[in-house]
């Protein structure tokens, strides 16, 4: 097991026990108490002074437990191993449990009465027959179990039956249980202080430490001294530390700082120690001192320390007189180049020794930190900061080979033994730490049994050191704010490393550790945001993107390691039984219930591939679960007895194939997030009373809510889509949706079914004025609104915060209002499939659209009133830059459409993108607005179709004369252009373009390609490019797709370029050639030229793609010239037979042939470097080639629709293969695979993944 520090590191975990908890409790007893009637009996009054006096002692608990938590963990800090401080806070945890459970079951209570107030309420407000089905009924929205039927309570409302507080008593005596564990607990704290106490005492008096006997810390100390001979894959950092060391400061400071930046073990230390023993930074400074800080600051050491080193006779031990001390270190500094490690710092308290070296008249101080978290080097400027990652791949392998095989010759062990220390290098993290532990494990017993026990075991279960990596990384966790541990740790149960944020912090929510703050404006949601970035900017986690989080496998064994039995994932065969501290359960394939009815503390249950569970929620086990995760294709129907689990926040039933729901589930009061599957057919008709609930996903789109349903749901955020609007009778109706009051919902979708819309009779314009949203809506879509008016609250300045505004297929909407070209946050405008539509703008203010970025037209008629007027009348406006209309606009889309009227594009000066596809009116104006855009702003896309060639001569060629260029155009695709003239004079005047796309257009001709010196990708679609230069070089080409008929000609260049044809493409790394049946439709950059001939000396192509070609082979001279070639796909090549020739590619790791029916034999010689093999539709295929096995990387081989392959190569599948797919071939071959103990079966055993499909 792992060492007894770590051991009891983990008694500092998930503690829910916050003050947050107690104050919650506190104040719903309170609540509780206040809204009782007053006692009509002498028991009543008896019962009532009982819980005022469990509210009193609630009160004087919150002063003991704040104590009880700072002696534990002053007592823990002190001593980390002391097995009766971690029992104390064990149970001191316990106590927090129980607290939590009951605060949550008086919020049920609470949340209940609330349900039945407005169920009441609306009774009352309605009051016709519609809501006659209510009354005289109890207002719980349910059947209730007969057992919570049995008791009656007194101050709660009737539909609380289901709440296990049935009577006073059980408040008294829970709120009575946890006040006696609180004083067992302090009781034994003071006998565990005074004896510390008496401890401390006896070591003052120099007898003995009697606690060295029985504890002992493993401290750890560095220096400068280093035993490593070489430093792994840190070259970079290594010159980049050397080179700022030895740099004069800069901004006339005598001192600058660098940070080293990176999770334990990372190699922090190692890289400080390598360049502090340098010769170079020996011989550039006069004094050196490397001090070890760790999380015990002390201002008076470090700098006693730093004079001793200076000067080692300088009399100062026996002063702590700082001043002094600071004092004579300036003295001794003056003049010298110091440089200063202070290594390991944990708070920012290191940088008080800044102002005294800053005073000092030293020549120059460099100063070199390490650091886990960056949060310590705040005020520090960080542009020198080196952060610290894992080691580049390979790199690390040698760094690997070098640990666990020490002074043995890694070449004299297996291939399979080597691809298992792969597997097992993928789950360190580019640690150096981690390969020294794993590598020292493994060089135990250098066999593959042994190799594969690692593998297969979780890291956190081996054996460690307290210098091994876990506890390493264990002391990054110890050191997080206590708020953080909790969350950190839940991760652990999840079985993939990779998380939504939302979702994460929906589940920290859900089991309590998250807390709103009452001095706080944030919502709990923000405060989860702000740890998820708290925990990335520690390294905790790495960013994937603005949404996603990953946890690194070895943080995923740190995580199940401090989870101390809490966090169980249980196997189906594997595990026998569950922890009993287990309270987070994550169970794959099966597991015996009996063995989770034996648990009393779930607070979390996730089920994959279970289906036996069910029916047992009503038993004690489930009762306290706060979040349920079910994912089982086969689940159809989902059980009554959910409403058992009051407590839950978070059901997720996304991967079942369940279509209906229970309506007990509407009693889930507590219920924040909600995730049904697209099998669901309907909605709950109470889902309104989930009034607690934050988020509501349905798989299926079409299932959206209904206005009725909404109406409760005011936490609702994010995205919210009402369907079916066509069923809603009128305003009255739609109004009950209370959109309005939903000021969380921040993208609005409002659908209308438009295959029923037609014949629906009710008034949409009076719908859609009754969907009023929340002023602070962002996004708002409106798809087939039938209505020709614009509702009340878009004629006026009330959607303020709205950004993104898309009307889709509302025909015969009619005009839209001067109003929202004032609102001052839109961004964008989506206009699609409109049938004729006006924007009407404002002549008296001085911008419309003042904040629009993107305005996207399709298939709409669109005209906007007054813009063209208002530009004529001022002649200011119509100087590019002073336009009124889109100031800021960046992006034009207009595609498809009849008419756009009055928008004038010479006028939109800050344009950088403009696509215009089969738009006849706009297509006149593209020469004449291209002069404008030169000299006010950058275009990066021109997209243009159809461009009519009487209106660009002309104007093309007066602009030719003014000599106009556009600077910074970087990308211009053009289709379906007959007018060459004006795009070869375009393609001069843009010097910074980088991507070039031609289809359908005519011959395009490039005088001079010095020109465009930064072109980096070209594409040609039925198009004829002829070059007429003398030196046609691309120096910057990288990307180049020559597809369906197109040609590249050189003309009138000399023959010593077009035999040489590498060299106009020095830096080409991806070529795609397709459908290019005949040689003068490809390459024609020679007459004999043939390919893959063509292909001669392109030694930077990486990627190539034939298709539709009719390459028949593949001449060794020429393959052995493109050395960097790793992807290689043949599709459709009809003549193809064989890839002889492609064994000279020495870097060739993936190989594609698909539909070529005449492929049927393979090389001679083997692909050593082969990572990837997929075949597909070749009909001639038999077998693979007998040098298969040889291929030490290979990892993945597919073969499909191959009908002839019908047998494995004899000497048997390469022992890296990780993936192999047999489908549609030979149906005796896939049938003897799956046929225990045949000669396939026994080839392929070892294989991880196995697909066969008939």
């Amino acid at each position: 097991m792992a060492s007894a520090t770590l051991s009891a590191l983990a008694g500092s975990l998930l503690s829910p026990l916050s003050k947050v908890s107690l104050e919650k409790l506190i104040g719903h007893l309170w609540d509780y108490l206040s809204s009782s009637p007053s006692p009509s009996s002498p028991d009543e009054a008896e019962k009532q002074q009982q819980l005022e006096d469990s509210l009193e002692a609630l009160k004087d608990a919150k002063l003991t437990v704040r104590l009880m938590q700072s002696r534990i963990m002053k007592l823990f800090q002190k001593h980390h191993q002391n097995e009766r401080v971690v029992g104390l806070h064990n149970k001191l945890k316990d106590v927090g449990y129980d607290i939590q459970d009951l605060e949550s079951e008086m919020t049920y209570m609470e949340l209940e009465r609330k349900v039945q107030e407005i169920n009441k309420a609306e009774e009352e407000e309605v009051g016709d027959s519609t809501s006659s089905q209510f009354r005289g009924k109890r207002s719980f929205p349910f059947r209730l179990p007969t057992a919570f039927l049995s008791k009656k309570k007194r101050g709660v409302p009737a539909s609380s039956q289901s709440s296990s507080l049935s009577t006073d008593e059980d408040i008294v005596r829970q709120v009575t249980s946890i006040i006696k564990q609180l004083n067992s607990i302090e009781s034994k704290l003071k006998e565990e202080t005074m004896l510390e106490e008496l401890f401390d005492q006896i070591k003052l008096n120099g007898v003995y430490d009697p606690r060295e006997y029985h504890f002992t810390e493993n401290e750890r100390v560095t220096t400068s001294s280093t035993n490593e001979r070489k430093i792994y894959g840190r070259n970079d950092e290594i010159q980049r530390l050397i080179e700022f060391l030895t740099r004069p400061n800069v901004n006339d400071s005598n001192i600058s700082v660098v940070p080293i930046v990176g999770m334990g073990g990372i190699g922090k230390t190692t890289l400080a120690q390598f360049v502090f023993n340098d010769k170079e930074i020996e011989n550039h400074f006069d004094e050196k001192a490397w001090i070890y800080v760790s999380n015990h600051f002390d201002r008076c050491r470090i700098t006693k320390e730093m004079l001793h080193v200076i000067n080692p006779n300088v009399q100062c031990c026996n002063t702590s007189n700082l001043d002094f001390l600071e004092r004579e270190l300036q003295r001794h500094l003056t003049g010298k180049k110091f440089l200063l490690v202070l290594d390991d710092i944990w708070s920012d308290e290191w940088q008080w020794l800044l102002a005294p070296l800053q005073s000092s008249q030293a020549h120059a101080i460099k100063i070199i930190v390490t650091c886990r978290d960056p949060m310590v080097l705040r005020s520090i400027d960080e542009r020198n900061k080196i952060i610290l990652k894992g080691i580049d791949h390979q790199e690390y392998w040698s760094l690997f080979l070098n640990c666990a095989f020490a002074e043995n010759n890694p070449d004299n062990y297996s291939q399979k033994l080597h691809d298992i220390g792969r597997r097992i290098v993928k789950k360190l993290m580019g640690s150096p730490l981690a390969a020294k532990t794993v590598g020292k494990l493994l060089g135990r017993d250098l066999t593959e049994k042994h190799w594969n026990d690692v593998l297969e075991n979780d890291l956190w279960k081996l054996k460690t050191d307290a210098h091994d990596i876990l506890p390493a990384l264990a002391l990054s966790y110890y050191h997080l704010p206590s708020h953080l541990q909790p969350c950190f740790v839940y991760c652990s149960l999840l079985r993939y490393r990779y998380f939504k944020m939302e979702e994460l912090i929906y589940m920290w929510i859900a089991n309590g550790y998250i807390h709103e703050s009452g001095s706080n404006s944030k919502t709990m949601h923000d405060i989860g945001e702000k740890y998820c970035y708290e925990l990335l900017a520690m390294g905790f986690f790495d960013k994937v993107d603005s949404t996603e989080v990953k946890m690194h496998d070895l943080m995923h064994d740190l995580a199940q390691l401090v989870s101390h039995g809490e966090i169980c994932i249980y196997k189906s065969g594997k595990d026998e039984k569950l922890s009993k501290n287990a309270r987070h359960v994550y169970v794959e394939d099966s597991i015996d219930p009996g063995l989770v009815c034996e648990t009393n503390n779930l607070r979390t249950f996730v089920l994959e591939g279970v289906g036996s569970m069910f029916a047992l929620f009503n038993h004690g086990a489930f009762k306290k679960i706060r979040m349920l995760v079910i994912s089982n294709d086969n689940l159809q129907e989902f059980p009554d007895v959910i409403c058992y689990l009051k407590h839950l926040q978070y059901l997720d039933l996304l991967r079942t194939h369940i279509t209906s729901i229970p309506e007990s589930l509407c009693g889930l009061y507590q219920l924040k997030v909600l995730k049904l599957p697209r099998s669901l057919l309907t909605l709950p008709s109470q889902v309104h009373s989930l009034i607690n609930l934050e988020i509501l996903y349905t798989g299926n789109r079409r299932n959206g809510l209904m206005c009725m349903q909404l109406r409760n749901l005011n936490n609702l955020r994010g995205r919210l889509s009402i369907v079916a609007l066509e069923i809603i009778r009128n305003k009255k109706e739609a109004t009950k949706a209370k959109l309005n009051e939903k000021c969380h919902i921040k993208k609005l979708n409002l659908h209308w079914n438009i295959d029923t819309v037609d014949a629906c009779k009710n008034d949409v314009q009076e719908v859609l004025e009754g969907l009023q949203p929340h002023p602070d809506l962002e996004q708002l879509n409106i798809e087939a609104y039938m209505g020709t008016k614009t509702p009340g609250w878009l004629m006026t300045l009330a959607l303020q915060k709205l950004q993104k505004l898309s009307l889709i297929k509302c025909k015969n909407w009619a005009c839209l209002p001067a109003a929202l070209g004032l609102l001052a946050s839109l961004k964008v405008l989506h206009l699609d499939d409109i049938g004729n539509i006006t924007i009407e703008c404002d002549d008296s203010v001085p911008k419309m659209f003042p904040s629009l970025e993107l305005l996207q037209l399709h298939r709409a008629t669109v005209s906007f009133k007054s813009m063209s007027s208002s530009l004529s009348s001022s002649r200011s406006l119509t100087t590019p830059g002073h336009s009124k209309f889109f100031p800021r606009l960046q992006e034009l889309i207009v595609d498809k459409c009849d008419e756009v009227n009055g928008l004038l594009l010479p006028h939109l000066s800050t344009l950088k993108a403009l696509h215009l596809k089969a738009s006849g009116g706009l297509q006149s104006q593209v020469p004449r607005c291209l002069q404008n855009f030169t000299s006010l702003t950058s275009i990066y896309l021109l997209f243009i179709k159809g461009l009519k060639t009487e209106t660009t001569i002309e104007i093309g060629a007066q602009q030719q004369q003014e000599g106009w260029v556009l600077p910074n155009l970087k990308y211009i695709k053009i289709e379906c252009c007959e007018d060459k003239s004006f795009m070869q004079d375009l393609l001069l005047r843009v010097p910074s373009l980088e991507i070039l796309c031609l289809s359908k257009c005519s011959p395009v001709s490039l005088l001079a390609v010095g020109r465009l010196s930064f072109l980096r990708d070209i594409e040609l679609e039925e198009v004829e490019l002829i070059l007429e230069d003398l030196a046609p070089v691309f120096p910057s080409l990288n990307e180049l797709r020559i597809l369906k008929k197109s040609t590249i000609i050189f003309q009138n260049v000399p023959s010593s370029v077009t035999t040489q044809i590498h060299n106009c493409f020095p830096c080409l790394g991806f070529l795609n050639i397709q459908e290019c049946d005949e040689l003068v439709n490809g390459l024609h950059w020679s007459i004999s030229s043939q390919l893959p001939q063509c292909l001669y000396g392109l030694s930077s192509l990486t990627n190539l793609y034939f298709s539709g070609t009719k390459i028949e082979n593949f001449p060794i001279e020429v393959m052995a010239t493109l050395h960097a070639l790793s992807w290689l796909e043949l599709n459709h090549c009809n003549e193809l037979s064989s890839v002889e020739g492609l064994q000279a590619l020495p870097s060739l790791r993936y190989l594609y042939i698909f539909n070529c029916p005449k492929f049927r034999t393979w090389s001679i010689e083997e692909m050593p470097m082969l990572y990837e093999i997929d075949i597909r539709s070749c009909q001639d295929l038999a077998s693979m080639p007998p040098w298969l096995h040889r291929l030490p990387l290979l990892k993945n081989l597919r073969i499909h629709k191959c009908p002839k392959f019908d047998s494995l190569p004899e000497d048997g599948l390469p022992s890296s293969l990780e993936t192999l797919e047999i489908i549609e071939c030979e149906p005796g071959l896939m049938e003897r695979c799956q046929q225990e103990q045949s000669p396939e079966w026994l080839m392929i055993q070892h294989i991880p993944k196995r697909k066969y499909i008939y």
